[in-house]
């Protein structure tokens, strides 16, 4: 009985040394002009259309204050179709190393 208690307990304490951050989070940028301004790296979570593919895995996203490239690589679609039609949740972060400022997406979510 003692030997189950004993485990329990370091059960529930090494548990507890796996606890995530839990504070303010920073906040995303949510818009196109705001991504174009952000600093390099910046998490985006961006609403709108994929417009035209630019090849080699990089798109034209618009929303409703603009455009920008995004860099979606193909293991990121998960299986999905999407036309210019269909609206999108991008989540990822701003890449400005280059002389544009793009978005490097982790995800797309078609809604």
């Amino acid at each position: 009985m003692n030997k189950l208690i004993l485990a329990s307990m370091l059960a529930l304490l090494s548990g507890s040394a796996l606890a995530a951050f839990n504070g303010p989070e920073t906040a995303a940028i949510s818009s196109v002009k705001e991504a174009q301004n952000a600093s390099d790296d910046s998490f985006v979570l961006l609403t709108g259309n994929i417009v035209q593919s630019l090849g080699n895995e990089t798109y034209l996203f618009k929303d409703d204050t603009g455009a920008i490239e995004v860099e979606i690589d193909n293991e990121d679609w998960k299986g999905q179709e999407v036309s210019p039609q269909d609206k999108v949740v991008i989540r990822g972060e701003v890449d400005s190393e280059w002389t544009t400022t793009q978005i490097d997406a982790d995800t797309v979510q078609k809604l």
